[in-house]
């Protein structure tokens, strides 16, 4: 299975590339939105995780990108931000971008079972190779 992953944070990036290649995934790591468009125009990949806020071009912009050249490849969007203040007027953005696209979201900071069951939640049922992940989910989980 090939993935992007297109997040602004080079650490969260090679920890989810790590965790993706000793399922024997390809991992396609970038640090922007930008990016992650121009991958994805040379390049099918089976599957993105983007995260939300990123600078120049945030995640909701990435997605609507990325869903011109690849519209129907699943997308995980993540995000770790929270309001300071007042986190009952603060939009939920992960709702808003699995709205405008995204297949499954994921809060950072996240379990490495979080992070394999939102892609079999995604890939599964479009008849990828993902047996590997699935042991890795029940065998963490239970």
């Amino acid at each position: 299975m090939k993935i992007l992953v297109i997040d602004d944070d080079a650490s969260i990036g090679m920890a989810i590339r790590a965790l993706l290649r000793s399922e024997s995934c390809d991992v396609v790591v970038v640090e922007s939105g930008g990016l992650g468009v121009k991958a994805l125009e040379h390049s099918r990949f089976d599957l993105a995780l983007i995260d939300i806020f990123m600078p120049v071009m945030d995640g909701i912009e990435t997605i609507r990108r990325c869903r011109r050249s690849a519209p129907t490849m699943p997308i995980v969007v993540m995000s770790g931000f929270r309001f300071r203040y007042d986190w009952r007027t603060a939009p939920n953005y992960l709702r808003i971008a699995c709205k405008l696209g995204a297949t499954r979201s994921l809060r950072k900071p996240f379990e490495s079972t979080d992070l394999f069951a939102a892609i079999l939640g995604c890939v599964g049922r479009h008849g990828f190779e993902v047996e590997p992940l699935r042991n890795v989910v029940s065998n963490r989980v239970d």
